[in-house]
């Protein structure tokens, strides 16, 4: 069935690649809710970080979310608290065939929540880059060798292996098959088609001081992977729930859940929360335009969620979302004012549906897909 939806959606020119990126922290509306459209568009305070791509993007504004709040991550991208995740649902619908069905990538996102949820199992971030890099785009050099990340993680099941339930056996023994899997997709890989477009390992401190960096490189990688058919599902993180990160090379110094509950800029107008936000919304811009650089934007569909609408509230409305790529396929260069009678869930059906793909909840999402 999944092979032929890939299939199905191939024959119908529809977008074949995915991106789930988490923001955590929302938004306020009247600080972010972009207005006009295309190339007269005038983005909000919070949603400038997106300026240079704003026509490549619909900005879903005055919605709801059906689960607000922090600690919300598990049900951000999934139907129920134990559901497969978007990435993991269009991964098996899209790229079966693929050498990964899905990357996860995160940035400091470990250590609070988890969003990747594959047959019940709980997937960390994977929040190194430069293991990513070895696991992703060593094998594709050549030699699945490069992949000690696999064995690691396959000795450290079997160990706990034997202190498990016996349900608890065979979800781990699910897990074990999946890791055997890629491994014997990434020997079948090794010794193919070299992807020379594979970006820059080279290695530096993986502390906050480098945070950006880290969000920039993990955006090369999640291009790269799909320019080079390695998947067709990434998903991004920045941070977790609890927002515990700082932005050093910005005016506020403190980490982003402070900045969002006033810092010590105040509340008036929350200028801290507001360039912490707008920041992170250039990191999509990145991403987007390095997809537009790689000739694949049109045939991508990325979207935004995030946890709340204004986060020092921790408010269920209204929440702001954003829909980008897909070519034609996707309404772009807009504002759709979609109301608070859709939600986080309907973001993740209609993104889904643009790629042919019904992932069985949520309902679409007028005014997004063309």
């Amino acid at each position: 069935m999944l092979f032929s939806r890939h299939a199905d959606a191939q024959e119908a020119g529809l977008p074949n690649k995915t991106i789930s990126i988490f923001t955590p922290g929302g938004a306020i509306a009247d600080l972010w809710n972009p207005t006009g459209t295309g190339d007269d568009m005038v983005m909000g305070a919070m949603s400038h970080g997106y300026n240079s791509v704003k026509n490549e993007c619909n900005f879903l504004v005055n919605m709801s979310h059906g689960n607000a709040g922090h600690g919300r991550m598990p049900i951000i991208c999934a139907k129920e608290w134990n559901s497969d995740s978007y990435d993991v649902i269009m991964g098996n619908a899209l790229g079966p065939d693929m050498p990964f069905r899905y990357i996860n990538l995160g940035v400091h996102s470990n250590g609070a929540n988890y969003m990747t949820k594959d047959n019940k199992n709980r997937i960390p971030f994977q929040d190194n880059p430069f293991t990513v890099f070895d696991l992703v785009f060593g094998s594709s050099q050549g030699s699945s060798a490069k992949t000690p990340i696999m064995n690691a993680h396959v000795s450290a099941a079997n160990a706990i292996r034997s202190k498990l339930a016996g349900y608890e056996v065979q979800r781990m023994d699910d897990h074990l098959d999946a890791i055997a899997d890629t491994q014997r997709r990434l020997d079948e890989l090794s010794g193919g088609t070299s992807c020379s477009i594979a970006p820059s390992n080279t290695e530096f401190a993986l502390t906050h001081d480098n945070f950006s960096l880290q969000a920039r490189m993990q955006a090369d990688i999640a291009v790269a992977a799909l320019q080079c058919g390695l998947t067709r599902s990434v998903s991004l993180a920045y941070g977790n729930s609890q927002c515990d990160f700082r932005i050093p090379e910005l005016s506020y110094q403190g980490v982003y859940h402070q900045s969002i509950h006033g810092g010590s800029g105040g509340k008036a107008n929350y200028p801290y929360y507001t360039e912490m936000r707008s920041h992170m919304a250039s990191y999509n811009a990145y991403l987007i335009q390095k997809l537009k650089t790689a000739g694949i934007l049109d045939s991508t569909v990325v979207l935004e969620t995030t946890d709340m609408g204004h986060a020092d509230t921790h408010s269920a409305s209204p929440v702001a979302y954003t829909i980008a790529g897909g070519g034609t396929r996707i309404n772009r260069g807009v504002v759709t004012n979609a109301g608070t009678g859709y939600d986080h869930h309907d973001v993740l059906y209609t993104a889904a549906q643009a790629c042919g793909v019904d992932i069985g909840f949520g309902k679409e999402i007028p005014g997004v897909i063309a």
